[in-house]
């Protein structure tokens, strides 16, 4: 089925060009004498290179059949290089490439933890987010010392699953924190 360009927004998934892409943002410009601008930047979902493509007002482009799926992370297997989810309903476990989340955000991601995937048919998993905000444990930061906090200062911790983040100087190991995986940055100290 055509949608109109227009109709298009941030997780859409189009094909245009024989290609499956998901839009990863959407900005329309008007012009003063003709049809508006539309530039997509879109997340090739074959080859998972981003893309901007430009159309003009009152193009269409196909529409794709899918819809999103939250499942739980189960573990990675290194060997095989990819994600093991579990159907939280069947328990049915799905292999899933590692190309489809960045080695950066497999930092933040817990046993058990729900991730939101975005499937084409009836298996094809095209998409896997984590959730933007996790919470997770201090394994290892140094001690701060009498002072350290006045200039408001951070220093380096490493959490549960090994991913480093910076945080201020009075968290402790044990404390546990809020992350934001999109950054990669500390967001606040849940509790000590």
């Amino acid at each position: 089925m055509s949608i109109p360009v227009n109709d298009l927004h941030k997780d859409t998934v189009f094909k245009y060009q024989g290609r499956i892409y998901k839009v990863l943002e959407y900005k329309h410009k008007s012009i003063a004498r003709g049809k508006a601008d539309i530039k997509i930047k879109a997340l090739n979902l074959g080859n998972r290179a981003i893309v901007e493509v430009s159309f003009k007002s009152g193009q269409t482009v196909e529409e794709v059949a899918c819809h999103v799926q939250n499942m739980d992370y189960v573990y990675f297997d290194e060997r095989k290089q990819q994600l093991v989810l579990s159907d939280p309903q069947t328990k049915k476990r799905v292999f899933v490439p590692a190309n489809l989340l960045s080695e950066e955000k497999r930092k933040f991601l817990t046993e058990g933890a729900v991730v939101r995937t975005l499937v084409l048919d009836e298996d094809n998993i095209v998409s896997v987010e984590i959730p933007i905000v996790v919470e997770m444990e201090v394994k290892e930061t140094p001690p701060s010392e009498k002072g350290d906090t006045a200039a408001g200062g951070s220093k380096p911790a490493v959490l549960s699953t090994g991913a480093v983040v910076r945080v201020p100087m009075f968290i402790r190991v044990g404390d546990v924190i809020k992350v934001n995986t999109e950054r990669g940055e500390y967001m606040e100290r849940v509790r000590s």
